[in-house]
């Protein structure tokens, strides 16, 4: 299976140790068919959350990164991030935190790369309910 992981999961599992977390992204790491993809958004968002202090735990990261294949965000990845974006603002859906346009870009990159979509938070769910409807909109 081809995954792609958002942020939040590896923060939640990596850092803050939360069983939910560990247990969805555990089978996933130990299963050797599993293929793990993130973009260098989510490198960015996860290893800038390390304490300067914690060497050991940003090298200890930066190495399981080395293992992900880092996909590439591209013109159209964007373009549809935005177009999703406004579709979900136009039938009142709304993400939680600062960061909703990188969940938007996340959750098309991994769209756009025909990838499972691993998180741990409502919003990725809250996308994946509505996207069929925002696909249907565009024909």
């Amino acid at each position: 299976m081809r995954y792609f992981i958002d942020t939040n999961l590896i923060i939640d599992a990596y850092e803050k140790k939360k069983p939910e977390a560990i247990n969805k992204l555990t089978p996933i790491l130990e299963n050797e068919e599993s293929e793990i993809f993130v973009n260098r958004l989510v490198c960015l968002e996860t290893l800038r959350t390390v304490k300067i202090t914690h060497h050991k735990n940003f090298q200890y990261l930066k190495e399981v990164f080395a293992g992900f294949d880092v996909l590439d965000i591209n013109q159209a990845i964007y373009d549809q991030a935005i177009e999703l974006s406004r579709y979900c603002q136009s039938k009142g859906i709304t993400l939680k935190g600062g960061c909703a346009a990188i969940d938007f870009v996340h959750f098309t990159t991994a769209k756009y790369y025909e990838l499972e979509m691993l998180a741990n938070d409502g919003d990725m769910e809250k996308l994946a309910d509505i996207y069929p409807a925002f696909l249907s909109s565009k024909s």
